[in-house]
């Protein structure tokens, strides 16, 4: 029998979900996840040809024609970007907010600073995270299984150890075993589960600490 999460993350059972909820039923549970800055694997390296790099938001602004989550990049967060170099493309500028010519990243993640509240729509609420927030993590589908998505979350702790941050958080779906290998395996930990319940006018919320 084919793993639970094969079935639930895909398109069709997206939009079920969200059939489900326009009409105002919705069941939701996520993991949060927590690792110390000073203590999770920081020292993953990406696969031979990939790249990785911290950006400002007005550098990663040109990649928003690729790809629309680029749109919802906030002021005080990077994009942790991962380029396929392949022959090596690069403007030769030197530095984390330098170019990369002619290439869009094959992988990317979001990182908030510490402290910054985020409106969490599948919870339907707001959320204040104390460390640092990772969000948004994506690997294009031909650039998967090389090891990429475990070295941006790897750097995006490092950056986030670097401004500051003592915890870095990150909240996955309770279905999303890909993500929880990824981040189990830099070594975040789930510290609490948060369930939000919603059957027309009723709600019920949730926050249950993990030992």
């Amino acid at each position: 029998m084919p793993a639970l999460w094969r079935l639930t993350r895909t398109e069709t059972a997206r939009r079920v979900y969200d059939a489900l909820k326009a009409r105002g039923l919705t069941a939701t549970q996520m993991d949060e996840y927590v690792a110390d800055a000073d203590a999770a694997d920081t020292d993953r390296d990406p696969p031979a040809g990939v790249e990785i790099r911290a950006l400002d938001p007005a550098a990663a602004t040109r990649f928003e024609a690729r790809y629309d989550a680029f749109s919802e990049l906030r002021d005080d967060e990077t994009a942790v970007c991962a380029f396929d170099t392949g022959g090596g493309e690069r403007d030769g500028g030197g530095g984390e907010n330098g170019e990369v010519a002619d290439s869009d990243p094959v992988g990317y993640l979001f990182l908030g600073d510490p402290g910054l509240t985020y409106h969490v729509h599948p919870l339907e609420a707001d959320v204040t995270f104390p460390g640092g927030y990772v969000r948004r993590v994506f690997v294009a589908p031909e650039a998967r299984n090389r090891g990429i998505a475990t070295a941006l979350v790897s750097r995006a702790v490092a950056v986030a150890g670097e401004r500051g941050a003592e915890t870095v958080h990150a909240l996955v779906a309770r279905d999303n075993r890909p993500s929880q290998w990824t981040f189990e395996s830099v070594g975040f930990r789930v510290a609490r589960t948060r369930a939000y319940y919603r059957a027309g006018p009723w709600r019920r919320r949730r926050v249950k600490p993990r030992s």
